[in-house]
């Protein structure tokens, strides 16, 4: 008589030892997945923040090399109505001096 209780008692300890064990598998799982997923995640913003750094750099680049061509052929521009402008003068002083 004494040995069922006792039986009985192993199995109930076995079934809550095996059940506990089935619940701490299960969160280490869970605990594995999303320690994965986090790490995905991770390096997936750091990878689109280096490819929008890396893109916006180029941007910029290319809008400082347009701003300066611009500049450039403003200057060129703007030299050549001087040079229009001060033609224009020695010619207008060359023909009241030969008067």
């Amino acid at each position: 008589m004494t040995d069922t209780p006792v039986r009985e008692a192993r199995e109930q300890m076995q079934k809550q030892f095996t059940e506990a064990q089935d619940y701490t598998k299960k969160s280490l799982n869970i605990w594995n997945e999303l320690v994965a997923t986090s790490t995905d995640m991770a390096f997936d913003v750091v990878l689109k923040n280096w490819n929008y750094s890396r893109s916006l750099r180029s941007s910029t680049e290319q809008a400082v090399e347009d701003a300066i061509k611009t500049q450039h052929r403003l200057n060129n521009e703007m030299m050549q109505v001087w040079r229009g402008y001060t033609s224009s003068v020695q010619d207008i002083i060359a023909k009241s001096v030969d008067k």
